[in-house]
């Protein structure tokens, strides 16, 4: 059961921002931009906050949307140890991006089982979690557009416009084919590899590019575009029930 009603979750990426309203466990809406959607019919009660972005820029976002929400309480989301009856695989459990790791503690509470999960955005971020709990690792890789740009600034003569990209039959026949399918192919390859290896773990997915990119090997998958949002009212939740206990304990201690 949820611990508040209206929440907003913040998913700060490298390159997007993502804004998740919740009322209890349902999803209001799910906008992305630079700055805060300012909603009048939506005032959240808490807002959790998971950023890969530094220091600097994650204050200056956290500024903006305490102006649009000044009211809301605030709830800052890191990678630990153990939450909602998930191990983490690091030895340095806050190195492990907040983004996976709500991905991961997400995937095992929809499945509760052995379990991949496959974030594919502007980088292709895997991670494996068993039924037990236990987060095993994973992988990053880059993206698909992350490859083309790669090779686009490190290379002289590899150019074409976004028009020349269309799709085709055969072996690519033109330099704007031979880069995308060429990417498409590596990312392709890279998954194949790790389903060959858990061939029986559930398969869960997000980001832009993971449904297409999985249904193009075939393999069955669970597609939840709103995978972070999920594990962070997971985590969140979790964290506010044991301020509410730690704080219902200091006042029955205060009365005695």
């Amino acid at each position: 059961m949820s611990v508040v009603f209206n929440v907003l979750v913040v998913d700060a990426g490298n390159t997007s921002i993502k804004f998740t309203a919740l009322a209890g466990d349902q999803v209001l809406w799910v906008q992305r931009g630079d700055t805060c959607p300012a909603e009048p019919n939506f005032i959240p009660e808490v807002i959790y906050f998971a950023s890969v972005r530094s220091k600097e820029l994650s204050a200056l976002l956290h500024a903006d949307i305490q102006a649009v929400f000044p009211h809301s309480q605030w709830l800052t989301l890191s990678s630990q140890a153990q939450v909602c009856g998930v191990r983490n695989a690091y030895l340095e459990p806050e190195r492990l991006g907040i983004d996976r790791w709500l991905g991961v503690v997400a995937a095992h509470h929809l499945i509760k089982g052995d379990v991949v999960v496959v974030d594919a955005g502007t980088a292709i971020k895997v991670d494996v979690v068993n039924q037990d709990g236990l987060h095993l690792g994973g992988y990053i890789a880059p993206g698909l557009t992350m490859m083309e740009e790669a090779l686009l600034s490190k290379t002289a003569r590899i150019r074409y416009d976004a028009h020349e990209v269309v799709a085709g039959h055969g072996l690519p026949n033109s330099t704007a084919r031979a880069v995308a399918e060429g990417c498409h192919e590596m990312a392709l390859g890279f998954l194949e590899r790790l389903y060959q290896r858990y061939p029986t773990f559930k398969w869960v997915v997000t980001g832009g590019d993971a449904k297409t990119l999985l249904d193009l090997l075939g393999v069955a998958l669970v597609y939840q575009p709103n995978l972070v949002a999920l594990g962070a009212k997971l985590v969140g939740d979790e964290r506010l029930k044991g301020s509410l206990k730690g704080s219902l304990k200091g006042s029955l201690r205060g009365n005695e």
